[in-house]
């Protein structure tokens, strides 16, 4: 054994860390040019009608960056969506871009491991929704998908680094972010045409989303004051 020669770093971790850090620049690079799809109207109108295809393709990808990434604000990207393609349109190209992040996220937990994502997400908050995921299981996989304001894209991070069997989880978490996707949708489709009725498909969605996590808690006994507190502490 040669101990002159300095052992450089595995290939495959050095690969790994390149792919996360490309995703992580890719996020925090197009997070400027957001604002503008909201407060440019006539310019952004005039390149959707002639850039249709492009503009639904980007949208897809920056919701796909906002799951993996999560600098970008998923709700601000679901308002745009809404405002821009219609509350029907906006919501099938943001679940689209959403389930694609939500596959990638945990399929690049599972492929990365631990020692590599530790070092670019919160250590002790993806630690404690491991430890919720290995109480409750996929339970708390809707659960948390389903409530509002609770850390979803890291709980993806999560699932990935956990031993539940991944399409599953895919499935029902991409299932209960569709709620939040139609929330976000009809904000902007009510901010587009001052319609009430929007507003109030929001403010419904909202609702039975909570009573129906709540439901859902209550019979597999799940605390979801416990999920906050976890994600407060």
């Amino acid at each position: 054994m040669d101990r002159g020669k300095p052992e450089g770093l595995p290939r495959g971790l050095v690969i790994r860390a390149a792919v996360l850090l490309t995703l992580l620049s890719a996020g925090l690079l197009t997070f400027p040019y957001l604002w503008p799809l909201l407060t440019e109207r006539e310019r952004i109108e005039s390149w959707l009608a002639a850039n249709r295809v492009a503009g639904a393709f980007g949208l897809i990808v920056l919701n796909a960056l906002q799951v993996v990434v999560a600098p970008l604000p998923g709700a601000l990207l679901g308002w745009i969506s809404g405002y821009w393609f219609g509350p029907w349109w906006g919501s099938l190209l943001t679940w689209v871009g959403v389930s694609l992040g939500n596959g990638l996220t945990m399929a690049l937990a599972r492929g990365l491991g631990r020692p590599l994502l530790v070092a670019f997400l919160p250590r002790e908050r993806l630690a404690r929704m491991e430890r919720l995921i290995q109480r409750y299981g996929l339970t708390v996989v809707i659960v948390v998908f389903l409530l509002p304001l609770t850390p979803d894209d890291l709980l993806a991070w999560a699932i990935g680094l956990s031993p539940l069997p991944l399409i599953p989880a895919f499935a029902v978490s991409t299932l209960a972010r569709l709620v939040h996707v139609l929330i976000a949708n009809a904000v902007g489709a009510y901010l587009r045409s001052g319609e009430p009725l929007w507003l109030a498909v929001a403010a419904s969605l909202s609702v039975a989303a909570l009573l129906l996590a709540w439901r859902i808690a209550g019979m597999a006994r799940v605390s979801p004051l416990e999920i906050y507190r976890e994600d407060a502490s």
